[in-house]
């Protein structure tokens, strides 16, 4: 007779919730604790535009949603932000509304029940818990043979104390949302349920443009019913979102989104090759002074960017087109095992990195699937690899990298490319045997 060989399924959700319930707590007092440490209030600032844009929309000023679109995106929000940023409560920098129009509506609808201060009260607790359950549906999406304890343990450390999750929790950043519903896509896939993993991609890219391409690996790999289920809600939040708004906001939107693609942005937190490579080979930078509740009154931030020539911009989106190429015949080629703990990690490094914007925080969801080289690589190697990646950029080694003059934009593309690179190694080989289970 012959014996047929039955993978192991993952244990179903609601068992690995309660499987990390005990470590919730801890982990959640640990993360606060190292807010209290490093003394940094809540500041809120990257969820201020969506409020400013959903009170300008449900006050039908269409005209202060976005700023006013120009060749270079300076990161300027409309002019009268100041203004409206104070009278909700809001004392800080004040930065552009840049996501699509459906978003304008629902924040305006939201803005009919609680303010400002209400939201991001809630925001900053809902937002730690969506940082640890993302961590837990990376370990699940992984299939790796380490515990989970010991996965997200490793992967809230990794986020907690680098820029790549404490600013995003600071700043009430939208990215954990976005990155939660991509790997939760990726998880409800692995576990067998591609309508849930369709909404979930779609939800995200309906947030932030980018996760769309992720939707091309699935069809690539043979997931065809998450790929339909991702382009059915898809089309249904494109239909809602022109529905509510319009079409010239739209058009607003996608102009900004064409003026960032044109623009190189050179910013310490900003990991981005598209805007190292940028800045080497575009001249002319412009120096922008940003936005601001109370202009004048405290040391001012710029930010310098610069308008790519048309050959650098046709560079970033040969690149993209290539590296989406790539990984489409690398999905279709390898084993499920190596798509989940390896080449879809891979995707989530890599892909920012050609963006025109890679703010820290995008990097969220491949860091949540970094401890998955501890298995991949074996202990040593893949603890190695974790500290070259992120021990650089350690809360506690910032003050002596910035002593040594580092250009951290460059060092931060440099690492998270090494951390893709390594994912793609990892690819091609199993997971080390262990004794645990």
């Amino acid at each position: 007779m012959f014996r047929t060989r039955t993978a192991t399924a993952p244990p179903p959700l609601s068992a690995s919730i309660l499987r990390a319930a005990p470590i919730v707590l801890g982990t959640t007092v640990l993360g606060l604790a190292i807010l209290g440490f490093l003394d940094i209030p809540r500041i809120s600032g990257d969820l201020l535009p969506l409020w400013l844009a959903g009170q300008a929309f449900a006050e039908g000023a269409p005209g202060e949603v976005y700023a006013p679109v120009e060749p270079v995106f300076r990161m300027l929000p409309p002019d009268s932000w100041a203004e409206r940023a104070r009278a909700a409560g809001y004392e800080g920098f004040v930065y552009p509304f840049v996501y699509p129009p459906l978003w304008a509506w629902v924040f305006g609808l939201i803005g009919r029940i609680a303010d400002f201060q209400t939201l991001a009260g809630l925001a900053s607790i809902v937002n730690p818990a969506l940082l640890l359950a993302t961590c837990l549906l990376a370990w699940r999406a992984s299939g790796a043979p380490s515990g989970v304890l010991t996965h997200v343990a490793v992967a809230l450390v990794l986020l907690l104390m680098t820029p790549v999750g404490v600013i995003a929790i600071l700043q009430n950043q939208a990215q954990i949302l976005v990155a939660f519903l991509v790997v939760l896509a990726l998880e409800r896939a692995q576990a067998n349920r591609p309508v849930s993993a369709g909404a979930a991609l779609a939800l995200a890219a309906s947030i932030k443009l980018f996760p769309a391409i992720f939707a091309l690996f699935w069809l690539a790999s043979g997931e065809r019913r998450a790929f339909t289920a991702f382009a059915g809600v898809g089309l249904g939040l494109g239909l809602m979102s022109l529905a509510v708004a319009g079409w010239p906001l739209h058009a607003e939107f996608l102009a900004h989104v064409s003026a960032i693609g044109r623009t190189g942005f050179f910013s310490p937190l900003s990991f981005s090759l598209d805007g190292v490579l940028a800045k080497y080979m575009t001249g002319a930078p412009i120096e922008v002074l940003l936005g601001h509740t109370a202009p004048g009154t405290e040391v001012p931030r710029r930010i310098t960017v610069a308008e790519k020539g048309p050959a650098l911009v046709l560079a970033g989106q040969a690149a993209l087109l290539l590296l989406t190429a790539g990984f489409a015949w690398a999905m279709a080629r390898a084993r499920q095992a190596a798509r989940n703990a390896a080449l879809w990690p891979a995707a989530l490094a890599l892909f920012p990195l050609i963006g025109p914007i890679a703010w820290g925080y995008y990097f969220i969801a491949a860091t949540a699937f970094a401890p998955t080289l501890l298995s991949r690589l074996g202990m040593a190697r893949g603890a190695a690899v974790l500290v070259v990646v992120f021990g650089p950029i350690h809360v506690w080694a910032l003050p002596g990298m910035q002593a040594l003059g580092t250009d951290f934009q460059l060092l931060g593309a440099v690492l998270f490319l090494i951390l893709g690179l390594t994912f793609l190694v990892a690819a091609r080989t199993g997971p080390e045997r262990s004794g645990k289970t």
